[in-house]
């Protein structure tokens, strides 16, 4: 544009010059001084003009060109404001108000981003799973838990995974036909839908799932089909949220496990203590034969209600936090002497042998030595129970890595490797009709875990049916 103007000029300067000439030769000849001078005065003016003009020309148009540079800095995202000339014409004006305009859209701009990168942060910062689709049902955004839920970001770190999913169709990335199916519903009913979702194989994981749509904005005045679609309230896509509701149904199936195992376990004794009492009440009192036997069979399932009623009070004790423990430095090799002696008559009476490894060296634990005391006697009894006549049980003791391990084996049935992750819970035994007959209540190990994981240890078993079983656990070192 600036070449355009000048090559106009230069060319109608030289027009003027080139016409001035000319008519100066044709009038000269015939002409008086005066006029001549007069003529050439006139040219030197015009002369003069053109030059100004040029100039004028030239410093108008570079304020000009100056102006569409700028505008094209601001299509570009370049925010920086003209350098402020002291002009007060119309140019001067268009470009103060160039400047308003940059250093709003630059605060507009800054806004936004701020805005998006606080929403980016909170969504990926969620342990919910949040997810965008079209009404194509192609993702639009899904963040990193989304992505980990589902499997995108299981061989990398999430977000990058998630990014992946971004504008391919829904049906593509996940295979959870309920969860299909609550997209497609709620963006053909354009209604929040709500519904549980099942995820995984090995290891299920329950959901609860949101499915909401989201509608345009209407745009009066306009009549393209994003505006059409906006004023009859169609649905442009949905948002999904996916809430991970697995320990609350674990906890649930636990407490409708433990009502019902507690029922059981009461029904028995009781049954047995109400059918031998009224056996005795419809004349059994005067037969010295039964009497004593049904009398020491009531005494027996009292006792085990009773232990059954302890067990549960300490466990709930246990569960609720009110667990007292005083921490004291513990003699290893005093707490292992301590359970076997008492388990010492229950051995003989089987003809098990037992041995003792501790090393001399062994360093105090810290902990409660009554509460470890009723961890370690628990594992041996159990030991004692399961393992036939003749059998030999090892109680040891290990330094570990700030920590003591201590670990009761015996040659006795085993437990199949499925029920391993299983026989820490409350009621959970491997053979019912056994544990009942020893007179187990089926808390021991529960509350032996509860015991242990207060102290900061760690208690596992290894075991394989007909190789015997080893009951580990672990206690800090005293400080």
């Amino acid at each position: 544009m600036r070449a355009n103007l000048i090559w106009q000029f230069i060319l109608g300067l030289i027009g003027l010059v080139l016409a001035a000439f000319l008519g100066v030769e044709l009038y000269i000849s015939n002409a008086p001084l005066h006029e001549i001078l007069w003529l050439l005065g006139v040219s030197a003016a015009l002369l003069v003009s053109a030059v100004m003009s040029l100039l004028f020309a030239r410093w108008y148009g570079a304020r000009i060109i100056r102006l569409a540079e700028f505008s094209r800095r601001l299509a570009a995202g370049d925010f920086r404001p003209l350098e402020a000339r002291p002009h007060s014409d119309e140019l001067a004006a268009l470009a103060r108000a160039m400047n308003e305009t940059a250093a709003r859209l630059a605060n507009m701009i800054r806004s936004l981003t701020d805005e998006h990168s606080r929403t980016a942060a909170i969504l990926e910062s969620m342990a919910e799973g949040v997810a965008v689709v079209g009404a194509d049902q192609r993702v639009v955004y899904s963040n990193a838990a989304f992505a980990q839920i589902l499997g995108w970001g299981a061989n990398g770190t999430g977000a990058g995974e998630a990014a992946l999913g971004q504008g391919r169709r829904l049906v593509e990335l996940v295979r959870q036909n309920e969860l299909l199916g609550l997209v497609t519903q709620a963006l053909a009913e354009h209604e929040r839908v709500e519904s549980e979702v099942t995820v995984g194989t090995v290891r299920l994981q329950t959901f609860a799932v949101t499915a909401a749509p989201v509608r345009a904005a209407a745009a009066s005045g306009e009549t393209n089909g994003a505006s059409k679609e906006a004023r009859t309230g169609e649905s442009i896509g949905a948002v999904l949220v996916l809430h991970d509701i697995s320990e609350l149904r674990r906890l649930e199936r636990v407490r409708r496990d433990f009502v019902a195992n507690v029922s059981h376990e009461f029904k028995t004794p009781l049954t047995a203590i109400q059918g031998f009492a009224e056996t005795l009440l419809g004349g059994a009192l005067d037969d010295p034969e039964h009497r004593a036997r049904f009398v020491e069979i009531i005494h027996q399932h009292a006792e085990r209600l009773t232990r059954l009623t302890d067990d549960l009070l300490r466990l709930s004790k246990i569960e609720a936090g009110q667990l007292a423990i005083e921490l004291r430095k513990v003699n290893a090799a005093e707490l292992i002497a301590s359970c076997v002696e008492t388990a010492r008559f229950a051995m003989e009476k089987k003809k098990l042998t037992i041995e003792v490894r501790c090393p001399s060296g062994i360093p105090p634990i810290q902990g409660d030595a009554g509460r470890l005391r009723d961890v370690l006697q628990n594992l041996l009894d159990n030991a004692v129970q399961y393992t036939p006549d003749g059998g030999n049980i090892i109680v040891s003791a290990d330094l570990g890595d700030g920590e003591v391990a201590f670990t009761v084996a015996d040659n006795g049935i085993g437990i199949p490797q499925v029920e391993h992750e299983r026989i820490f819970e409350r009621f959970y035994r491997v053979d019912e009709a056994r544990s009942r007959d020893v007179g187990g209540t089926g808390l021991g190990l529960s509350i032996a875990k509860h015991i242990v994981e207060a102290h900061g240890g760690r208690i596992w078993v290894e075991s394989a049916v007909g190789q015997g079983s080893k009951f580990h656990f672990t206690a800090p070192i005293a400080q």
